[in-house]
């Protein structure tokens, strides 16, 4: 790259670091803005902090690849879990700001009750905040940002990995969740220039949108819908279209994240009110899946006619593939010119600052507050858990540091993880609606889950199941019911007195009138649903409408638009009119005993 390249990078690396340095002193006064920014943020601040954090390095290389494997259809991967994104809008985004908690993992034992309540804490701090934590950074924005860092700039891999993650480990530990979350925003505006930057010089390069769209007219990559072409001698459910089923009916639902999940949780949190943690998931959604997915999908496709598959031939352990992430880097150094490279290589580090502080200040906030500070010193300052919660987004670099250096590809990590949680998503929905659930529900199936993932294949060979995306998701799901709902009914329920405080303090719907003390909840859940579903419509639409206005076919393109704009009208609408119910904020959740 050249010099001025180079000032362009170094400029955006000083302001992301000066932001943070800026709110050091107010990260700094106490564990609740130093982990949830004293709980005032803003729905755009919030939204915008979280599609930040899902904007990383590594998604539009993850996206590229998924385009020119199968075609704009195999985005729907990513694109079917906006259905429970957008049910966090109308549902848990209520429930978790009444809950009142600094992380996910807290919950447990505002939820449950006694020893097995605290190792299921103490647990998911572990599993969730330090071992799955640092294997999403290490494979996913690290390796996104390895790759492009080697495209374009020539540095080694040790150094690319090196080199990307202390920037933010830096400013992380010194700004806490005020940094992050205005850092992100700064580095979504710089990251979304980028994306729109690049995706008009690929079109540009192919001759425009209308010869984009006539040189892919002959292949199936313009497909939204996957086909249901399947190979001779097995049945539709391995076609293409029975792998998008699978996501549509059972993905969405199955995965961890289906009641919003830790990032999002967090965000939710430190959000004033009610309405605006709505507000800031359905922003959220609208930015996540509608605003930045265009952009990729017409670089991706551009890439195709300029970038032949033999291009990208790579070879990692003797082992030789055509690496489709590549391609997208690989535009920066053949179409852009000085300046421009740097504004893109700078887009990128803003992707990928974004994605690893927030996960390096969620992972450090479980590790603070529900292992050491919950079990190991219970009774120090203040000013100590401070100082402990700086210096753990050092260790966790380490660590995913560690896991990127034995990682090369990023799409076949996102499957993994989406089978792997496939199966827990069903208690952590029913833990808000059946008062019979308890922590061994959870215990058992976050046990289960990764025997039955190594236990599958050798299942299907010996019962000559195909390998059909659907039947393998189904397997997780019921593979991992048949374990937990014997044991939730073999275990004793959560003592009377834990429920009894948990309805009162949240009002949950649902099955609840067993333990309900309190006036019923003036949640209407089949109203919410409704909305729910109108707002998952709207959102799908406004996600393929535009694409189909670019490269066709228009009139449908237009048709879903149109539907959206209707769609988004009503919803707005409706979540304007929610009642800020804010009488809750000031109560503070004591952890039980455990002797």
């Amino acid at each position: 790259m050249h010099w001025i390249d180079w000032a362009i990078v170094a400029a955006f690396c000083a302001i992301s670091i000066g932001i943070g340095l800026a709110v050091r002193r107010l990260a700094g006064s106490s564990l609740e803005a130093y982990f949830v920014s004293n709980r005032s943020l803003g729905w755009w601040l919030a939204g915008t902090s979280i599609v930040a954090t899902a904007f990383s390095s590594d998604t539009p290389l993850l996206i590229t690849g998924m385009v020119r494997r199968r075609g704009i259809w195999g985005v729907w991967e990513v694109w079917a879990l906006g259905i429970s994104t957008m049910l966090a809008v109308f549902v848990f985004a209520k429930l978790w700001k009444r809950a009142n908690v600094m992380t996910e993992v807290e919950l447990v034992e505002l939820r449950y009750s006694g020893r097995p309540a605290a190792f299921l804490r103490g647990f998911k701090a572990l599993y969730w905040g330090l071992f799955y934590n640092c294997y999403i950074i290490g494979v996913w924005p690290v390796t996104g940002m390895t790759k492009v860092l080697q495209e374009v700039t020539g540095f080694s891999r040790a150094d690319a990995i090196i080199g990307s993650v202390l920037i933010g480990t830096l400013y992380t530990s010194m700004s806490g969740l005020w940094g992050v979350v205005l850092t992100d925003a700064f580095q979504f505006i710089w990251a979304m220039i980028g994306a729109v930057i690049l995706a008009v010089y690929a079109v540009n390069a192919v001759g425009g949108l209308d010869a984009l769209s006539a040189r892919l007219q002959e292949t199936s990559l313009l497909a939204t819908i996957p086909p249901l072409t399947h190979e001779a001698g097995t049945g539709w459910l391995t076609s293409p279209f029975g792998w998008f089923l699978g996501l549509m009916l059972v993905q969405w639902w199955a995965w961890k994240n289906t009641d919003g999940g830790g990032v999002v949780v967090q965000r939710l949190v430190s959000c004033k009110d009610e309405r605006q943690a709505m507000l800031s998931v359905l922003w959220f959604n609208v930015a996540h899946y509608c605003l930045r997915s265009w952009p990729w999908i017409i670089t991706a496709l551009a890439s195709v006619v300029l970038i032949p598959d033999h291009a990208l031939l790579s070879t990692e352990g003797g082992v030789s593939f055509i690496d489709h992430e590549r391609s997208y880097p690989r535009l920066i150094t053949l179409l852009l010119p000085v300046g421009v490279r740097g504004v893109l290589v700078a887009s990128f580090f803003a992707a990928f600052l974004s994605t690893i502080s927030t996960q390096l200040n969620w992972g450090a906030s479980y590790l603070l507050n529900d292992g050491y500070k919950r079990f190991i010193n219970r009774r120090a300052s203040e000013r100590h858990y401070l100082l402990v919660a700086k210096a753990l987004p050092f260790l966790l670099s380490a660590v995913a540091m560690w896991v990127a250096f034995g990682n090369h590809t990023i799409g076949s990590s996102f499957t993994w993880i989406l089978n792997l949680t496939a199966g827990i998503g069903p208690v952590y929905l029913l833990r808000w609606f059946w008062w019979r659930v308890n922590p061994w529900s959870e215990i058992a199936a976050m046990s289960a889950s990764v025997p039955l993932l190594l236990l599958r294949p050798l299942i299907f060979r010996w019962t000559g199941t195909p390998p059909a995306p659907p039947l393998e998701l189904l397997f997780m799901v019921l593979g991992t019911a048949l374990v937990w709902v014997p044991v939730t009914l073999a275990t004793p329920p959560v003592e009377r007195a834990t429920l009894k405080q948990f309805y009162a303090r949240v009002h949950p719907p649902g099955f609840w009138r067993h333990v309900a003390i309190a006036a019923p909840s003036r949640d209407r859940l089949g109203m919410d649903l409704l909305y729910w579903l109108l707002a998952t419509v709207g959102l799908l639409a406004a996600t393929v409408g535009p694409l189909q206005v670019m490269v066709g076919p228009a009139r449908w393109g237009w048709l879903w638009c149109a539907i959206a704009a209707l769609a988004w009208t009503v919803v707005l609408r409706r979540i304007l009119q929610q009642p800020l119910n804010t009488k809750h904020l000031s109560t503070k959740h004591q952890i039980p005993s455990t002797k």
